[in-house]
């Protein structure tokens, strides 16, 4: 008895089934999740890295503030003490550098002005373009308050510059202790601290922020890896309930499949019991026919009916042998549990085919007791290989044209041309063909000029085959039956009038393929044989 299939509930209904979409979708978010809380810290990182670079540029260019005021000092100071013009040549430099109109000296916060106040002193570093200290601040993105501060030092450092410019021109009227006393004065000390407590209150408050800042940046960033390292343990704990359910949708699979082939193993065993009562009936029926019909005709007909029934029978035997094979395969490999969804459904194909082989069989069977048509050939069997044609024909011809010497042969084969089959095949649809035309076409001697003309041609749809005579012709009374068995021309008597039978009956059934004859009285003949590619 057959399982009803509405008995059997699929896989894709199942609870494991839904728990596994489920399951993989929570999967990918919290996949997606993971990635999106990595790349939001490693970008609060970069963020970091950047403030921390540019917290380092500022405290770096408020230092050169610092260390341009001291140098200026330093400068004005060796000047009124010397008298040598190199130390105010290197003051009014260090102006023009850090307002912007002189080219300013790479690494100027590193030793610079030190080691050229020796003689023939050279520069460490080369010089680049002109840029006011006030514009690099901006440039690396200090506030306004910051900016203000450092503008007030900057700003006291200039009026400062007033006082050592008078001392310069004490110096220039010789008056050089009197040009020390204003750069060693207390108002002088007294600017020179105004301006460094500039600069502490712009380091206090850089100092601040960049805390500040740095430590919120770091409590992102704690928190964006601990948000991806929970959704990275979510997402490996999903991942195991992932494989749990894929195991129970395997095993729930495994199950309806095996009910899916013991549905078809017992529909194929009664399929099978009706093919072999239908084989003891038709067993039964052909002997009946044997022993019934004692004519000649019917006589030379019976092996070609045994072999058309037989043709079906074996069809038949050998996909129920398949058939049985393929479900205890199956049985086989899904006990072990080694055969994949894909396979096993495969497997069930397989059986159904055979099964549709069966049925078909059987039918043809039934049609051909009420049919007693048949043609008697030798089989199909043989090795298939390519058969190139021209030398196959050329066999075909050779042993004719000596027989028939007056008769013109013309072979438009192309060389290369192939036909995959077995070669008896070929020969048996070809060979007879050939010999009627040598036979019959010139059996009247009405022909001045007998010629036959034999010509292949391969396209898309396959290969065409003509072999033309310009003969006599085929009589009217049998141009109509010279495909069906024993039919034998007026001219001779050659031959028990199957050849043309045979070649039909594998043009047809084996090649699948058409062969098909025109004629026209004093004309000649030409038959056409199309096999497909």
């Amino acid at each position: 008895m057959a399982v009803s299939q509405s008995n059997i509930l699929h896989p894709s209904q199942s609870f494991s089934f839904k728990y596994f979409y489920h399951i993989s979708a929570l999967s990918m978010l919290l996949f997606f999740l993971s990635v999106v809380f990595t790349f939001l810290a490693f970008v609060n990182k970069e963020a970091q890295e950047q403030e921390i670079e540019r917290n380092f540029n500022l405290v770096r260019l408020s230092q050169e503030l610092r260390l341009s005021s001291d140098q200026l000092t330093m400068m004005a100071r060796a000047y009124a003490a010397t008298g040598n013009p190199k130390f105010k040549q290197f003051f009014d430099e260090i102006l023009t550098i850090r307002n912007g109109t002189s080219p300013r000296p790479k690494h100027l916060h590193r030793v610079y002005w030190d080691m050229l106040l020796v003689k023939e002193g050279q520069a460490p570093f080369e010089k680049e373009a002109p840029k006011a200290l006030l514009t690099l601040l901006l440039e690396n993105g200090v506030s306004t308050d910051e900016l203000t501060m450092l503008r007030n030092a900057e700003d006291k450092s200039e009026a400062l510059v007033s006082l050592e410019r008078e001392a310069f021109e004490l110096v220039a009227a010789g008056k050089n202790q009197q040009a020390l006393k204003i750069l060693y004065s207390e108002a002088y000390l007294q600017s020179k601290v105004q301006i460094m407590t500039h600069i502490n209150a712009f380091l206090e408050r850089r100092e601040q922020d960049f805390s500040s800042l740095l430590a919120s940046s770091n409590k992102k960033v704690k928190s964006y890896y601990g948000a991806a390292f929970v959704c990275f343990i979510l997402l490996l704990l999903s991942l195991i309930a992932l494989y749990n359910s894929r195991s129970a949708i395997r095993k729930s699979i495994i199950d309806y499949l095996n009910t899916e082939v013991k549905s078809q193993t017992e529909e194929l065993i009664e399929k099978n019991k009706a093919l072999n009562h239908a084989i003891s009936e038709l067993s039964e029926t052909q002997k009946r026919l044997i022993n019934a019909e004692k004519s000649a005709t019917l006589v030379r007909l019976i092996p070609g009916l045994a072999h058309e029934i037989n043709t079906p029978i074996g069809v038949a035997m050998t996909a129920s042998s398949n058939q049985l094979l393929l479900v205890e395969g199956v049985r086989q490999r899904v006990n072990k549990n080694e055969i994949a969804k894909s396979a096993l459904l495969h497997s069930i194909e397989n059986i159904e085919s055979c099964a549709k082989l069966v049925v078909n069989s059987t039918e043809r069977i039934t049609g051909i007791i009420d049919k007693l048509k048949i043609i008697t050939n030798t089989g199909f069997e043989g090795e298939v290989k390519p058969v190139y044609l021209q030398p196959l024909i050329t066999r075909c011809v050779n042993e004719l044209a000596n027989q028939h010497p007056h008769i013109d042969i013309t072979l438009d084969i192309p060389e290369a041309l192939a036909i995959t089959a077995p070669e008896r095949l070929l020969q048996q649809i070809f060979q007879p063909v050939i010999e009627n035309a040598f036979y019959h076409a010139f059996a009247d001697n009405s022909v001045q000029s007998p010629c036959v003309i034999i010509s292949a041609q391969v396209s898309k749809l396959g290969y065409t085959i003509k072999v033309t005579d310009n003969g006599s012709g085929i009589p009217h009374e049998i141009k109509d039956k010279v495909f069906d068995p024993f039919v034998v021309g007026n001219r001779t008597q050659k031959g028990l009038g199957l050849g043309l039978s045979v070649a039909l009956a594998i043009v047809t059934q084996y090649f699948s393929g058409v062969i098909e004859c025109e004629t026209e009285s004093n004309t000649g003949t030409c038959v056409i044989i199309k096999l497909p590619s």
